[in-house]
């Protein structure tokens, strides 16, 4: 029975030591009270250690979500919502984790390589997105303000007219990147809502873990 709150221990090593210790506490407590003693008994109870921690993981994150939501909500900044949307890509990868370790049916399968491929395909294509239309915004206008300095001496209103649009397009860039930013953090949101969702209405719980409360 040490051994296998030794192995969840280790396995939880991204908690905070006082979470930890909690979590130990707990399921050791549980086990002694339920007079199991042997590692295959903790197992046929609890499940694997890496499947319990991952379901532990799983649990803290989502619990941080909702904070790390809430408190973007309360007070609206840009640290608050980029620390928010960080929390949601955690979760969402955390709960794949744990269903991934859990045995599930066919369909839950499918669901989860769907989540997977969803947070990977919209990640990866905001990012070429943004890239590519920030590197292209940005070139244009400071290859029209470059332009305008040297024909704004000899042709003033051909030269203003560059500088406007230099100066438009720089502009337009940064709004541009402020878009795709909001637009990424609210879909992170909408999967991680759908990671929550399935991972509460599918994930099998022992009587240990219907248990505990965070």
């Amino acid at each position: 029975m040490n051994e296998y709150i030794k192995e969840v221990e280790r396995l939880i090593g991204q908690l905070t030591t006082a979470e930890q210790q909690d979590v130990v506490e707990y399921y050791r407590e549980y086990l002694m009270d339920a007079g199991i003693e042997s590692y295959q008994q903790a197992v046929d109870e609890l499940g694997s250690p890496r499947s319990l921690a991952r379901k532990v993981l799983a649990d803290y994150s989502i619990r941080l979500s909702e904070q790390s939501q809430q408190a973007s909500q309360a007070q609206p900044s840009s640290r608050a919502a980029a620390q928010a949307a960080k929390s949601n890509v955690k979760t969402v990868w955390l709960i794949i984790l744990a269903l991934l370790s859990t045995p599930v049916t066919i369909p839950i399968l499918l669901v989860i390589g769907a989540l997977l491929f969803a947070l990977v395909a919209v990640l990866g294509s905001l990012l070429v997105a943004a890239a590519a239309m920030y590197i292209t915004v940005v070139a244009v206008g400071v290859m029209c303000c470059v332009a305008a300095l040297f024909v704004i001496w000899q042709t003033p209103w051909t030269g203003l007219f560059y500088l406007g649009i230099g100066l438009f397009a720089l502009g337009a860039s940064i709004l541009g990147w402020l878009i795709v930013k909001w637009l990424g953090r609210k879909i992170v949101w909408a999967l991680s809502w759908a990671a929550k969702g399935v991972y509460q209405r599918f994930i099998p719980r022992s009587r240990a873990e219907r248990g505990r409360k965070l």
